[in-house]
């Protein structure tokens, strides 16, 4: 068994190369820049008016006041879409919508409240603070060339309306990992059989793994049930390589009883093996391989140790190809009392977290670990790492890893 650390050692030297799409801004939404963007227009496009007001010359009101206001003459109207297109000249103002161009001539917009409009053709400007008040300047947000997003940025509603408004069709992007699921065991049945037998039980794999690697990011080509016999393994394992996915990710079929096959089959197709077995509890039984630029998981069946592997191991790992870097999302927070690992592995405890304010969160133990209990990871908020022989003490601050 080699340490979780070297395991993810190895699966760094081994990071397949990222492959980059071209998007249309539409499709674009949770996925990673693959290249700078650059402005190709200003921010704003053009002088507007920030509030609803009159465009005018500061010279010819810059004395107003309520005890004495400045009588203009109103001699248009600009309008968001329809800029008023003449020059305006002394003592003349336009009113101007929120949005709307500033005319030739102004510089400077006087709110409505700031006002009176004694008729359709003349207003009397009752206060004005500074000259350029209510003004956005072309350009002054970011010009044209400026860098707007670099590379790895994670395209949200926020980027996606920054990029519609200057323009920007298509970006990009690193492409999605492709990613066959192979569910090995005999044992299984559909979660929808009702005639399920007493030897049986549901496939909750499935479901799991397939949901997990949407959520990271993973296009999932294909879910298939495989039976514990090493030429149907061979050939399921087979069919997924042709299918030159970047991942081949299979659930059992990993240990070393006699109807373990995952391993063998890999073999016989041409995978090399880059590690098997991890001194981890739980998911000791993690084998990986790469065949050219395709990675195979093989995790255990037990799906609480497949979902450990899964969200330790090939989620990061998606998301550094996808171009975030090999990270995990962890907060510090403080156990509530001893967590002991008197085992002989690492073992990835199951913690929930409880939040007092103006504290860290507090970390409660699942108390049912067991591998095969999917409540460990239902009912908790993610998982501490605690090394052999090692007791984490009442109070003491802890890395959690969240899932």
């Amino acid at each position: 068994m080699i340490s979780i650390q070297e395991a993810l050692r190895i699966l760094q030297e081994n990071l397949p190369d990222p492959k980059i799409d071209t998007v249309d801004l539409t499709d674009a939404f949770g996925r990673y820049l693959a290249e700078p963007v650059v402005a190709p227009e200003g921010s704003p496009r053009y002088t507007n008016s920030a509030m609803d007001g009159y465009a005018l010359r500061w010279a010819d009101v810059m004395a107003a006041s309520p005890e004495n206001p400045m009588k203009l003459k109103v001699i248009g109207e600009s309008m968001a879409g329809m800029p008023y297109d003449s020059e305006v000249g002394c003592n003349e103002a336009v009113r101007i919508s929120t949005g709307a161009m500033l005319p030739m001539g102004t510089d400077t917009v006087v709110r409505v409240e700031d006002t009176a409009a004694p008729s359709d053709t003349e207003v009397e400007i009752l206060a004005v603070r500074s000259q350029g008040q209510d003004v956005r300047h072309e350009g002054e947000e970011f010009r044209c060339g400026d860098e707007l997003f670099q590379p790895c940025t994670k395209l949200t509603a926020r980027q996606l309306a920054l990029l519609a408004t200057v323009g920007q069709e298509q970006v990009k992007v690193f492409a999605s990992p492709r990613v066959s699921i192979l569910i090995t065991g005999s044992e299984l049945a559909s979660c929808e059989d009702r005639d399920i037998r007493s030897f049986q039980i549901r496939d909750s794999n499935s479901i799991m793994l397939k949901t997990a690697l949407q959520e990271a990011g993973a296009e999932v080509h294909s879910c298939v049930n495989v039976e514990d016999e090493l030429q149907a393994t061979v050939d399921a394992l087979s069919r997924a390589a042709a299918l030159e996915d970047d991942f081949i990710i299979c659930s059992g079929g990993v240990s070393v009883g006699n109807h373990d096959h995952v391993k063998e089959a890999a073999g016989e197709i041409g995978f090399s093996e880059l590690f098997w077995r991890i001194r981890q509890k739980p998911g000791k039984p993690l084998f990986v391989a790469r065949k050219g630029k395709a990675f195979l998981f093989g995790l255990p069946g037990n799906p609480v140790s497949a979902f450990m592997c899964f969200a330790h191991y090939i989620r990061p790992l998606l998301f550094t190809i996808r171009g975030r870097g090999m990270t995990w999302r962890t907060i510090t927070a403080m156990a509530g009392g001893e967590i002991a690992n008197r085992g002989s592995r690492t073992n990835f405890i199951r913690v929930k977290l409880e939040q007092k304010p103006g504290r860290l969160p507090q970390i409660i133990d699942v108390k049912k670990q067991g591998s095969h209990m999917l409540s460990s990871i239902v009912n908790a908020d993610g998982y501490i790492i605690v090394e052999p022989g090692v007791a984490v003490a009442p109070g003491e601050a802890v890395n959690v890893y969240l899932f």
